[in-house]
């Protein structure tokens, strides 16, 4: 049994093998071979005949010829086919032994030369893997995982799930807003070799929705990244083992990603490139590109959405129409010749009979065998240039930092496998002519094979070197489109029907040279008569009186409360850290405004802090900010000033206005007139004239395209075009008018079509339809389309103040023909002569009878401003008494406030104390005006006490109690000094009791206690004076005062005496 290696199609052999053995056992394949060795007999005998040398008849090609075909065509043996790619054996009985014998022979020479080439090579087998099998691996991995398509139930892996949308969600919403927040860089997520970390953005505030089993979910981009690596290294990745098992051809799902390996690592080296990345990365690269495309739909950017995903188009359609290289062209190739080598063989059986020509032929026929079986070893020899010319690339590309398996590499490999596979094609389709060249020896074969080399003439040299003349066709079919720098993408003959702009300037000069003549005669006669009589007497008394009271209480409607709630939001939002409301704020505004008239800038800020700090507890530091800044607001603002004053005009004015009037007018008039005119003209005339102009003058034209491009490419002009369109209303119908220009292919470009259509309904040209526009407002328009025009071109401008119509309402306003000749005749005017002549006498005694009444009336008026002045006296003292007792309530209440929650006595500090105690000795020695022996003794024990290292306030306690005269002298002077600043805000009683205070319970040091010696005389006093709740309230005021020198309370205090009138403004 002779075995045959099949290096095309094993079966396509067999079924080959099987039609010659069953035509073999024919007799009909013997009696062909009877006919050819007749035919060969009849050659011959020609051919002896035809000699010239006479050397007879060559019985031996004919003996020959028969023995061959008895020992090649006639016997038949059993072949074995074995496919050199999947090793399967199949077996094929009766079959010729010439051709077997042959085959077997050649195809044993070219298989196991193939083989030794592999080994001597070390590339991957071509033998029992396929041609260029590497690159056809990593090509095959990212055709099957180009779209969702193609991955099919692989993008469902779990129930409920979808990988693609998951992805595209979280590229979109999480990995380009890092991008966008200059937290992750392009170029690190393109070069980043592991798939999921490239995308990776950690956030716990943007969200993104995924969809990865069951409802779809919406995270944080930090979780969302994490459930999706768990089911991406999951169940997604053998999901895309299965997927792309049966186009590796690999026995199992998990010989898939191994396979990939192989290929890298024949390619770049052991281990350099991480197939299971590779698999992963082929896969979310197409989502990372759908992301990628629905972040320029949310920022609005269509265009870049239209190329990204127009170029993953036009990618995706390159890899589908490309199918396998050695599919596509060597293998088939190689089963057809091959097959065809051996269907001939009983042809050869016919041929091998006419003697010397059918054994050359057979000889041919054989070399055919030979020339099939130099494929293989060709093949591997070409092979093993492609797997090291990609081999050099990968390496390149590793070194140039790309970092396989990234995006940046994978698409960089792309080209890479691209170029290399085309240049594979066609040195496997130049195969048959490389061998054939070598069997045969032909010039034409090698003069084939180096035209395949021959890029082929593609350059088009009239681009550079145009043609002088070109004839024209008898019918000449213009392109669909066409493009020109200024007017870009348009569809031809656009221009005829959108609409021109033109603008221009004209200079012209006239000469003129007129003679006239006129002769006119004109009559006229007119009678008028008119006679008037008028008297009139007058006299008017006016009392006004009013009064403007205020009275500020909280109140919605209150003007006043709403113009500082503007000022105190505006604080509760710069201060929110202080948690204050707006309302609280607006409080401490109105109440700024009224101290501020009273009180200097420091005083008012030092007021407000205090304030602060009591009652919100908010820091030193942060009050005094606040305090500055309404300060400021109150007392340098002139906004703020005026501001107020209007409002308390509109909102706390209340008045009366009485107004007494007596006008006594007694009037006569009479008037008659009556006018006739007759006219009678005759006119003649003769004018001649003789006129010559010249005119000078230029125009421009812009087309709607060429207008629409200026504008769509300058940000200037198309933020222009759209405030004008907005200002008119006619957006929408731009946006419709350039969809419909868009849609017909008239414009191309989206800003460029709603950029012309936008000019063409402000100069007219278009009518809207969403918005209707009156003659006043097209005019208006217009000049606004003209001046962007003019802009956009430096052409002369249109004047705006120019408007025909302008004086349109003059035709309505005209009378009619005829009118004041019918209003006369109707009027039945009498004359009036006759009734004038009494009109003196009438006159004098109306103006008696006025001046009596005038005289009453002067007497009214005057007590009825009495009156009103009496009652508005009244109600001003019951509006200030009722003001003054909600601003003594008020204040009341503050203080009632501030003395349950003000820190006691025992939290004041000492040291603070002690010190102003101190600076004040100080103060008194450095003005010489200490002459008591006692302060000075004092002064100078607390300098000794400091002096061994103690605190202020121990040595304070130190001198006292080395000279308790001096600390008593000295608090008495620091204790009236105190007083003395407070004087303005607290009455006689508060005042006692603040001083005593100071002195006999300064920092904690009593002498009688609370309630005993002048302590308690002062404080029984001014409970007596104020009463048991304010006069305790007060006291705990006035002691946190003393204790902590908080002036703030002080003035909660002078605000409450000022309200109850017992102290002055």
């Amino acid at each position: 049994m002779f075995e045959i290696f099949s290096v095309g199609d094993s079966a396509y052999l067999q079924a080959v093998l099987n039609a010659i053995a069953m035509i073999s056992g024919t007799g009909d394949y013997r009696t062909a071979a009877a006919v050819g060795g007749l035919i060969g007999v009849i050659i011959v005998m020609l051919r002896a005949l035809l000699q010239w040398d006479g050397r007879g008849i060559r019985y031996q090609d004919l003996l020959l010829a028969y023995v061959l075909w008895l020992m090649l065509y006639a016997p038949s043996v059993r072949v074995s086919i074995e496919d050199a790619y999947t090793g399967s054996v199949v077996v094929v009985d009766n079959v010729p032994l010439g051709p077997a014998v042959v085959g077997s022979v050649m195809s044993n020479m070219g298989y196991r030369t193939t083989r030794l080439f592999e080994q001597g090579f070390g590339t991957p087998s071509m033998t029992g893997n396929g041609f260029a099998d590497s690159l056809q691996t990593l090509t095959a991995v990212r055709k099957n995982l180009l779209s969702r398509v193609n991955l099919g139930a692989a993008n469902v892996p779990n129930a409920g799930s979808d990988m693609e949308t998951s992805f595209a969600n979280y590229v979109r919403e999480c990995t380009l807003t890092g991008v966008d927040l200059n937290q992750k860089s392009v170029d690190a997520i393109l070069r980043d070799a592991d798939p999921l970390n490239a995308i990776r953005f950690d956030s716990d505030i943007y969200m993104t929705q995924i969809y990865v089993g069951g409802q779809p979910q919406t995270k944080t981009c930090t979780d969302a990244w994490a459930d999706l690596s768990v089911v991406a290294n999951g169940n997604f990745a053998t999901a895309l083992e299965g997927l792309l098992q049966p186009t590796l051809g690999v026995p199992a799902a998990a010989d898939t990603v191994p396979k990939i390996q192989d290929a890298f690592d024949a390619l770049a080296g052991l281990g350099v490139v991480d197939a299971a990345n590779y698999m992963l990365m082929s896969a979310i690269m197409p989502m990372f590109e759908k992301g990628v495309i629905g972040r320029h739909e949310d920022g609005l950017h269509w265009n870049k959405a239209a190329m990204v995903e127009q170029a993953i188009q036009q990618r995706n359609t390159q890899w589908a129409a490309e199918q396998t290289l050695f599919a596509k062209i060597v293998r088939p190739m190689m089963a057809f010749i091959e097959g065809l080598s051996y269907a001939i063989a009983p042809i050869m059986a016919f041929v091998v009979m006419l003697g010397n020509v059918g054994i050359r032929m057979n000889i041919g026929y054989f070399s055919m065998l030979l020339w099939i079986q130099l494929w293989m070893p060709i093949l591997a020899v070409i092979n093993l240039f492609i797997q090291m010319s990609v081999a050099g690339k990968m390496a390149a590309l590793t070194t140039a930092t790309y970092n396989l398996p990234s995006m940046m590499g994978i698409y960089q490999l792309d080209m890479e496998l691209q170029q290399w596979l085309s240049i594979g094609g066609m040195l496997a389709a130049s195969t048959p002519a490389i061998t054939l060249m070598l069997i045969y020896r032909g010039a034409v074969t090698a003069t084939h094979f180096l035209g395949r080399m021959d890029g082929g003439d593609t350059i088009n040299e009239r681009i550079a070197t145009p043609d002088v003349i070109s004839p024209a066709p008898v019918l000449n079919a213009q392109a669909q489109h066409q493009y020109s720098p200024l007017s870009a993408v348009t569809q031809t003959g656009v221009d005829k029907v959108l609409p021109t702009f033109t603008a221009g300037k004209d200079m012209s000069a006239a000469v003129s040279s007129a003679y006239s003549a006129s002769e006119q005669a004109t009559s006229s006669f007119m009678h008028s008569v008119s006679s008037t009589a008028s008297k009139s007497a007058s006299i008017t008394s006016d009392a006004f009186d009013s009064r403007s009271l205020g009275n500020q209480i909280a109140s919605s409607s209150s003007d006043t409360d709403a113009y500082n709630r503007q000022f105190g939001e505006a604080f509760a939002k710069k201060h929110a850290d202080t948690g204050i409301s707006a309302d609280q704020f607006s409080a401490l505004v109105a109440g700024s405004a009224n101290a501020g008239a009273k009180l200097g800038g420091d005083q008012l800020s030092g007021v407000i802090s205090g304030r602060l700090q009591n009652d919100f507890k908010v820091s030193q530091d942060k009050s005094d900010a606040i305090a500055a800044d309404i300060s400021q607001t109150v007392n340098d603002s002139q906004g703020y000033q005026a501001g107020l004053a209007k409002s308390l005009t509109l909102d706390a004015q209340t008045g009366t206005r009485n107004v007494a009037s007596m006008g006594l007018q007694n009037q006569s008039l009479s008037s008659l007139q009556h006018s006739a005119t007759d006219a009678v003209s005759a006119s003649e005339s003769y004018q001649q004239t003789l006129s010559a102009q010249q005119r000078f003058g230029t125009q421009a034209s812009f087309g709607a395209a060429e207008t629409g491009y200026k504008i769509a490419h300058d940000n200037t002009l198309m933020e222009r075009l759209d405030q004008t369109l907005d200002q008119y209303g006619l957006r929408g119908d731009t946006q419709r008018l350039a969809s419909q220009w868009k849609a017909a292919g008239w414009i191309s470009d989206a800003d460029q079509a709603y950029a012309a259509a936008g000019m063409s309904l402000l100069t007219g040209f278009s009518s809207p339809s969403y918005r209707t526009l009156d003659d006043q407002q097209s005019h208006q328009a217009q000049i606004s389309g003209y001046q962007l025009l003019s802009d956009a071109f430096n052409a002369p401008q249109a004047d705006q103040t120019l408007n025909a119509s302008q004086n349109e309402s003059l035709k309505a306003n005209a009378p009619e023909t005829g009118m004041v000749k019918t209003a006369v005749e109707q009027a039945q005017l009498k004359d009036p002569r006759a009734e004038t002549e009494s009109l003196g006498q009438r006159a004098q005694a109306q103006i008696r009878t006025a001046k009596g009444k005038i005289a009453g009336g002067e007497s009214r008026v005057e007590a009825q401003h009495d009156r009103n002045l009496a009652e508005r006296e009244q109600q001003s003292s019951q509006g200030f008494g009722q003001l003054a007792n909600v601003k003594a309530e008020h204040f009341r209440q503050s203080i009632a406030a501030a003395a349950n929650e003000t820190p006691s006595v025992a939290e004041a500090s000492f040291d603070y104390l002690g010190g102003g105690l101190y600076n004040s000795v100080k103060n008194l020695e450095a003005v010489g005006s200490v002459s008591n022996q006692h302060i000075r003794e004092f002064a100078e024990f607390v300098q000794q006490g400091q002096a061994k290292g103690m605190s202020i306030w121990d040595s304070i306690k130190y001198a006292s109690n080395q000279s308790y005269s001096g600390f008593k002298d000295a608090s008495e002077i620091w204790a009236d000094q105190r007083v003395n600043e407070v004087a303005d805000r607290l009455t006689p009683g508060q005042q006692a009791y603040y001083r005593a205070t100071i002195f006999e319970a300064f920092a904690g040091i009593a002498v009688a206690g609370e309630y005993g010696g002048t302590l308690g005389i002062a404080r029984s006093q001014l409970i007596e004076e104020e009463g048991s709740v304010e006069g305790n309230d007060i006291a705990r005021l006035l002691k946190s005062a003393a204790g902590q020198g908080r002036m703030d309370l002080i003035d909660q205090i002078g605000n409450y005496n000022r309200a109850r009138g017992r102290i002055n403004y």
